[in-house]
């Protein structure tokens, strides 16, 4: 094996890293636009 191949055998496929932040950035912006426009109009929960 060539020393090219072998150096890449290690390391993630490009672009990884940025489908992974990704889907952390709409995870976050979703549950932000749930709590802000559902949760947060009706108030806090009274017994």
């Amino acid at each position: 094996m060539t020393d090219h191949r072998a150096a890449e055998l290690g390391r993630h496929p490009r672009g990884t890293l940025a489908i992974v932040l990704a889907y952390g950035l709409v995870f976050a912006l979703g549950w932000l636009v749930l709590y802000f426009l559902v949760y947060s109009p009706r108030g806090a929960i009274h017994p």
